[in-house]
Order: C-alpha cells, then structure tokens, then sequence
C-alpha cells in the first residue's frame, strides 16, 4: 500500500476533536466527565462510576472482537454502561446487530455458575453517532425489547440501547445533551460541560506522550488493515489463478496476471488434481 494512502490515513494530532474515537476514549477517562456523559444522555443522576473495560494501551481492541468495547464502565448501582463513538455510516444498517453483540459481550462471564439470571446487571449501550442510524431525524433514539402484539408491554430483559445523531433535531432533547451534541459536530463551546470537555481536548493535543500513543495505536490499525487487504488481494489472486487453470492458462501467464510465483500455481494446479504442461 503507497506511502500517500498510509499517511492519509492518520489525522494530525493537533487537530483531532472528541468525534475521534480515540480522542473520545482519552478525554473520557476523566471519571467526573464520563460519568456527565452518562447522565446527560440518559437524563438520570449517578453517584460514581468504576471502569471495567478501560484499557490503557488500546492494542487490545485490535486483537479479539470478544473483548471489544470501547468505554465500559460500572456505576454505584452495578448497571453498566458501554458507549461507542461512531463516526463511519457505511455498516449503519448492522448497527443494532453490533448493539446486540456489544450486550452479549457485556454479559459473558457475568454470571458464575449456579448464579440465577435475576443477577444480570443492568445495561444500557449507548452509540454517538456522527450520522443519522435510522433515517428518521431524531437527535435520540432509544429501543427497549417491546411485545408487538401490545406496545405498551415492555419485556424486562434490563437491556436498553440509546443511539444519539449529533446531526438530528434537537428541540426534543434536553438543553445540555443539545449542547453536546452540538460540540461534537462543531466544536462550539456552550456550556459548562462542553467547556471541561475541549479545556480536555486541548490539553491532551499538548500532550507529547498521548500523541506518541496515538501514532503507535495508528500504526497498528495501518497494519492490520494492510494484512487484511493483502489477504483479500492474495485470495482474489488465487481464485483468478484457477480460473486460468481450469482453461489451461500457461505457467507464466498466470504468474503475470496474478503475481504468484510458479510453486505457488504448482500448488494450487495439485490441489485441484490438474498436470498442465509447463510452456
């Protein structure tokens, strides 16, 4: 992959806003501001929060879907919070499958055996979407498990899902998740808490350790994102090759055409019990 397509890939640390996700997690590692977070999306009141999922070295999202979650955290009560900030729409269509994921993430290994299932805790996920996921405007929207045969029936399985477009109407929220969500999409400040959030963001961009973090966890992405694509060519490759196989294709035209070295067209000839004749 060229050199241009890496760099692009990487935003200045200087000019990063709290739509990065990355930026998202740093700042909210300040528990007073996360904890802010919660109660300004949810319109509720909390007395403390614990991290469950915090992860100071973000290498470890990279290596298992099993444990990723992007800020998990734990409030006084045990109810527990999973926020997501989204800022890619070209998957919005599964984002309620993600949401279905990220719970039973949340749940796996809640209970130890012979705990009843009354002892589930409590969950909300919660997804900051720098788009509209659904279409319909909302700057909110918020699903519970309802029966469809009687809405007003509610299915009490404790799991709600809150999914915020910072792109939506927002006269039908309230005034201090509007002044958030109007943070994240113009970096107006306009309140007390959109204050703490960019006095944070400001000073993490002063921050040559955060920045030397960032560049690290970047490179990791970079280069998983290059294995995947190279995987992706090598197969598209390999099924080109049999295809020139099959119409007995010669050796060099089908390395020319796919890039793959003759013992690897030997290979795949054998697997599909093919002798060609090398020209």
């Amino acid at each position: 992959m060229s050199k241009w397509r890496k760099d692009k890939r990487i935003a200045k640390w200087n000019k990063l806003t709290l739509r990065n996700n990355f930026m998202f997690r740093l700042v909210m590692e300040k528990q007073e501001l996360c904890k802010k977070l919660i109660e300004c999306i949810l319109g509720i009141k909390i007395k403390s929060i614990s991290y469950m999922e915090h992860e100071k070295s973000f290498e470890a999202n990279l290596k298992s879907k099993g444990i990723r979650l992007d800020l998990f955290v734990i409030d006084e009560d045990g109810v527990a919070y999973d926020i997501e900030m989204q800022m890619d729409n070209s998957y919005k269509e599964f984002l309620g499958r993600r949401t279905r994921y990220y719970v039973s993430t949340m749940d796996n290994n809640a209970l130890k055996k012979g705990e009843r299932y009354s002892q589930l805790r409590k969950s909300y996920v919660i997804f900051i979407c720098t788009f509209d996921p659904f279409g319909r405007g909302l700057a909110k929207y918020t699903f519970n498990a309802i029966c469809n045969e009687d809405h007003s029936l509610v299915l009490d399985d404790g799991v709600t899902r809150v999914f915020i477009n910072t792109e939506g109407d927002r006269h039908r929220i309230s005034k201090e998740l509007a002044s958030f969500i109007g943070y994240i999409s113009t970096g107006e400040v306009t309140d007390d808490y959109t204050q703490d959030l960019d006095e944070e963001v400001r000073a993490l961009r002063n921050d040559d350790g955060r920045e030397r973090d960032y560049m690290t966890y970047m490179q990791t992405i970079m280069e998983h994102e290059d294995m995947a694509y190279n995987r992706g060519i090598s197969q598209a490759n390999k099924a080109m090759a049999i295809k020139m196989l099959k119409a007995n294709k010669p050796y060099e035209e089908i390395s020319e055409f796919t890039e793959l070295t003759m013992s690897e067209i030997d290979e795949l000839a054998a697997s599909l019990h093919m002798y060609i004749k090398k020209v």
